[in-house]
């Protein structure tokens, strides 16, 4: 090399020094190339700088010129890229008057992207390095297309941005939307490149994320609030900040955003329902519900347990899960604090009511209807107003509407009586005819019923009616049964007049006799202009009805009594069962046995009223002890996955009425002898107890969790009635086999009735935000033979986990595949989680993932944050344990302290990492969370927010985190976001107050089973204290426990005291004491949180 050429070499690094401290910087901090937003005259001198030193010798042995050239290459795509130039070298040769070899190119890039900046090198599907994609994804999107295609970008974003939640309901990536977007849309071919839907991907987030923190929808002028809380907001987008039009562009982005982000359901204190139409599903309606912060129950039986499960139920069966929650319990009433308060999914029955309902140990528990969670499809006219690129149901039957652009969808013996210009009727929705009109009008829609309906109104006016009266509360058609006619309330504000009247199947009710007004009925209710404000179609039996289920001598042998005075028909719609018929004068007993096992339910017909439809109950058939069944009514077969579990349920049975008592109990096949175990009581009596069994899934999670590795096996038992039955449960349906002489994958069924193959796709282990690749079985005569082909993929990088593709049936456990063989690193050169992800080895001293941890505990903006929210976002349908990075966070807890914020206390990630892990948050150090605030609002702070906003961004953090977990709630959650601690109360008064609530501890739990795990421990380890912070003594060694273990987990929070200093390295402990925690949440929140916070005054 000549001396002018090392000189020149040698200007480079002095270069990228000025470029950095121009930053802040000492040296890289591994953020994507866009984030440094080099200037124009940076650029400029870049281009200069590179255009005088060509491409000399020296280059394969120097870095600084590596990095000079990685970055001005994918800064000249952002600025400089032409729809022309394609996907090709030349363009950028040509600019800075060089020409080199691919060879050449494979030397500079590596050590200048990897080396200097520690980004990574990304790959084609065939594996090859992708350095032209790498640098152009390093240069954020090409501007110059962008101003070339505006409109068309605001246009597809917009669409983007107004699928973005329905996408993350449905469990759908947003590369995914993203990627589906893009190909409809018009831009140019380059758009349509991985790596651009990454970037625009990551915008989507970026921008969501920014209007959700910000609150920027509830703001008119979304842009200049930002400015004013964030004003460096923009810095983390791919476009360039020192063009006005890119400012502009990412202003109109912003605006985009806060319109289609605007929740449509308010925060409230009441239950809302909403549903939707869209064309993009056309026989389907979409629900929207809304809860306030606490719900009440009514419960009969008082469970176990305070941690409940909350579902949503749609004709008998969960259509929606709402998470576990909390309970305080108080003379059988169950107040639930709500973690997810919004939730949205597709209705399969929409005519039917909806549930809210909460469950303990599979057990119904208490149940709340959601009025006005029926959708009339096909019995009346529903009036959709427009709403964005979707259709809001705004009325049912005769009713006004403020939007005057309108979807109908008919009745199915409607059809329109008026007359209307601009009308358009040539389609359908939901199954039925329907009409799009515009305009303040007044439509006539006439059939078995006449219906007004006013468009472009002042207000919405509809009638709010629901009935009163005695109901049967067995799964029935129609789905509202109630013994005698039922009253009918009206309670909308907005109804001019209170003149209504009542029909039965087009007969007004006063001119039916009691015979006329039985069976399966249309009820409907007119106005004084005879126009239909509501028909619904209700059940109703004699008042004196009643109906018995009772067991037979034999479990295949039972009968159903039916009473009442009323002459009524009685058949079963399952013929073969009945074997005989007792009458007795005002009752009736059906006889039935079953060949072998028993059916899961029978269908029983009633007819009270020759002239109407007959009503349809179903019963479980009354056998005897214990009935299993899956989703399809079939036996449940005993060796399952736990999505076999989806639609399962299990019958508890009573002898002849006599109260049966049954166990049934969760317990984990452990390699290391540790007795791990959930167990619930019930009583069977009369009734039948049905337990759903995939309500239990959290808890099978809890059990698997607690040891290493993802192949562990629990035992389901339930035992009562002088029966025992037993099942086994795993994770996975398959495993794959890695022949690697073969290359190839071989899938072993593990329980299998389908006879399905999976559908395995291949990830780069260092790479989550990067698309999988699909694996394809060979075929024999056209058949799937369970054999994968990996070809030469695996061994030009690595590592490799083959997984199951989102909502694959036949799941099987992931698969580790080391692929090319990674060049080992200096430790201490290690600085990222893609690096520490490549170099990780489980039989190495050296944790290179820990290390990593490390960094990112004090470091809010390291870049292994974005790789574990790619890794979470792309990956997490799959258990978190799957990967070895959310095993190592869990055991460092700086790092997770940390993840709190990064996470923005995001209630599923708490609820996760809690559920797949024996994690117990309030052990967590209460001195890491507050040090992690810390530095997460120095975070804030230099990314430009102020003080206000810090402060509000980590309230509303907090919130969500005594949401979750009510033990940071309330004076916790005052003291952590804002310093304050409560009033000290005298000595003696608190003492008398916790006496008081141990007291009322005692009454609520006096004939319960209190959980006794480290009991004895936990009393020495209180009467060791010198000092302690309250004063109870437990007055039997059973509730040792439950009393102590919060005294003892605030002690650990606030460092007095550590968790092996009682409980040692027990294998499973963190699982047995989180049942004693939720034995009781009232107690045990009220003392925590008292022992905490003096422990924390006190230090």
């Amino acid at each position: 090399m000549s001396q002018s050429e090392y000189t020149s070499i040698l200007k480079c690094t002095p270069w990228l020094a000025k470029f950095l401290t121009r930053r802040g910087l000492k040296q890289p901090d591994h953020r994507p190339l866009y984030e440094y937003h080099a200037t124009s005259e940076e650029y400029d001198e870049l281009k200069w700088l590179l255009r005088s030193i060509g491409v000399p010798d020296g280059y394969k042995s120097d870095k600084g010129y590596a990095a000079c050239f990685t970055l001005f290459c994918s800064e000249w795509y952002r600025r400089d890229y032409e729809r022309e130039y394609g996907w090709a070298w030349e363009p950028i040769y040509k600019t800075i008057g060089i020409s080199a070899s691919s060879s050449e190119m494979g030397k500079i890039i590596p050590k200048g992207l990897d080396g200097y900046w520690g980004r990574p090198v990304r790959f084609y599907d065939t594996e090859r390095r992708n350095f032209l994609g790498s640098l152009f994804s390093e240069g954020g999107l090409p501007f110059r297309l962008l101003k070339e295609s505006n409109s068309r970008f605001q246009s597809m974003f917009s669409l983007i941005l107004n699928q973005y939640d329905q996408a993350k309901y449905s469990n759908i990536s947003t590369f995914a939307l993203v990627h589906a977007a893009v190909e409809k849309s018009s831009l140019p071919v380059v758009f349509k490149e991985d790596t651009s839907v990454e970037l625009i991907s990551r915008m989507a987030e970026q921008l969501v994320s920014l209007v959700q923190i910000y609150d920027l929808s509830n703001h008119t002028e979304p842009v200049k609030e930002l400015e004013r809380v964030h004003p460096k907001w923009r810095d983390s987008f791919p476009v360039p900040l020192d063009d006005d039009t890119g400012t502009s562009f990412l202003n109109g982005l912003l605006r985009t955003a806060s319109t289609e982000s605007k929740p449509r359901l308010q925060k409230n204190k009441t239950t809302l329902c909403q549903f939707l139409w869209s064309e993009n599903h056309p026989e389907a309606v979409q629900a929207l519900i809304s809860l306030p912060e606490e719900l009440s129950f009514s419960i009969d039986i008082e469970p176990s347990t305070t941690r409940f499960e909350l579902a949503i139920y749609e004709d008998g069966n969960e259509i929606a899960s709402l998470g576990p929650a909390y309970a305080t319990l108080s003379n059988s009433q169950a107040k639930i604090k709500v973690r997810k308060r919004e939730i949205k999914f597709y209705r399969r029955n929409p005519t039917v009511s909806l549930f809210i309902v909460a469950r303990a140990g599979g057990m119904f528990v208490g149940s709340n209807l959601l009025e006005g969670s029926e959708v009339a499809v096909g019995d009346v006219p529903l009036v959709f107003v427009s709403d964005k690129n979707e259709w809001l149901l705004q009325g049912q039957a005769s009713c006004s509407v403020r939007g005057s652009h309108v979807l109908i969808v008919l009745p199915k013996d409607g059809c329109l009586a008026s007359e209307h210009e601009d009308c358009d009727s040539g389609f359908s929705a939901l199954g039925c005819r329907a009409l799009t009109i515009k305009g303040r009008q007044d439509i006539i829609i006439e059939g078995d019923e006449t219906y007004r309906i006013k468009t472009g109104r002042d207000q919405i006016i509809h009638a709010g009616f629901s009935f009163q009266g005695k109901r049967l509360n067995w799964t029935s058609y129609p789905d509202e049964l109630f013994l005698g006619v039922p009253g009918i309330t009206q309670h909308s504000e907005n109804l001019s007049t209170h003149h209504y009247k009542r029909f039965f199947n087009g007969t007004f009710i006063d001119n039916c006799d009691v015979q006329e007004k039985m069976g399966a009925q249309f009820i409907s209710v007119r106005n004084e202009n005879n126009e239909t404000l509501l028909r619904k179609k209700i059940g109703i039996l004699p008042n004196d009805f009643s109906l018995e289920i009772k067991n037979g001598q034999q479990a295949n042998e039972g009968s159903v009594i039916i009473t009442t005075q009323h002459p009524c028909l009685y058949s079963l719609k399952e013929k073969t069962l009945e074997v005989g018929r007792k009458r007795l004068p005002g009752s009736t007993e059906i006889m039935m046995k079953a060949e072998g096992i028993p059916p899961a339910s029978i269908s029983l017909q009633i007819t009270p009223n020759l002239t109407a439809n007959p009503i349809v109950i179903w019963l479980p058939f009354p056998a005897r002890g214990c009935l299993a069944f899956d989703k399809d009514e079939k036996p449940l077969p005993k060796n399952l996955t736990i999505n076999d579990l989806l639609g399962a349920r299990a019958y508890l049975f009573g002898k002849n009425g006599e109260p049966t008592r049954y166990q049934l109990e969760l317990r984990l096949r452990s390699r290391s002898g540790m007795q791990a175990l959930y167990e619930w009581h019930y009583s069977a009596g009369e009734c039948p107890v049905e337990l759903t069994l995939y309500s239990l899934r959290e808890h099978i999670d809890n059990l698997l969790s607690l040891e290493e590795g993802i192949d562990q096996t629990v035992d389901m038992r339930i035992k009562g009635g002088g029966s025992s039955f037993t099942w086994q449960i795993r994770r996975y349906k398959y495993s794959l086999d890695y022949d690697r002489g073969r290359q190839i994958l071989l899938a072993n069924s593990i329980s299998n009735r389908t006879g399905q193959i999976p559908s395995p796709v291949i990830m780069l282990l260092s790479e989550p935000e990067r698309k999988v690749v699909p694996l394809t079985s060979r075929m024999s005569e056209g058949v799937p033979v369970g054999e994968f082909e990996l070809s030469s993929i695996i061994q030009k990088n690595g590592p490799w986990l083959v997984l199951p593709k989102p909502g694959e049936e036949a799941s099987f456990r992931p698969c580790f595949i080391a692929g090319e063989p990674v060049i080992q690193s200096d430790a201490t050169a290690i600085q990222s989680l893609q690096k520490a992800t490549q170099l990780f080895n489980p039989r190495s001293d050296v944790n290179t993932i820990m290390l990593v941890l490390e960094q990112m505990a004090s470091d809010p903006a390291h870049s292994g944050w974005q790789f574990l929210r790619n890794l979470y976002d792309q990956f997490g349908y799959l258990p978190l344990a799957t990967f070895e990075v959310w095993r190592a966070l869990v055991q460092h807890p700086q790092a997770l302290a940390m993840s709190l914020f990064k996470f923005e206390m995001s209630i599923d990630y708490l609820s996760r990492i809690e559920s797949e892990f024996p994690v117990f948050w309030e052990f967590l150090p209460i001195t890491e969370v507050k040090r992690s605030a810390t530095r997460f609002r120095a975070f804030l702070a230099h990314k430009g927010a102020p003080e206000e906003m810090q402060i509000r961004l980590l309230d509303r953090m907090y919130q969500q985190l005594g949401t979750t977990f009510p033990t940071y709630a309330s004076e916790v959650q005052l003291w952590l976001s804002q310093g304050k601690l409560p009033p000290v109360f005298p000595e003696l008064t608190m003492k008398d107050i916790i006496l008081e609530w141990y007291q009322e501890l005692l009454r609520e739990h006096g004939e319960s089973r209190w959980p006794e795990f480290g009991g004895p421990g936990l009393l020495r380890w209180y009467m060791s204290q010198q000092n302690p912070v309250i004063d109870i003594s437990p007055d039997a060694s059973y509730r040792y426990s439950v009393t102590l273990l919060p005294v003892f987990a605030a002690a650990v929070a606030s460092g007095k005291t550590t968790f092996d200093s009682v409980f040692e390295n027990k294998p499973g402990a963190v699982f047995f004491l989180r049942q004693v925690r939720d034995f009781d949440s009232r107690w045990f929140n009220a003392i925590f949180q008292y022992c905490l916070l003096r422990n924390v005054t006190e230090k």
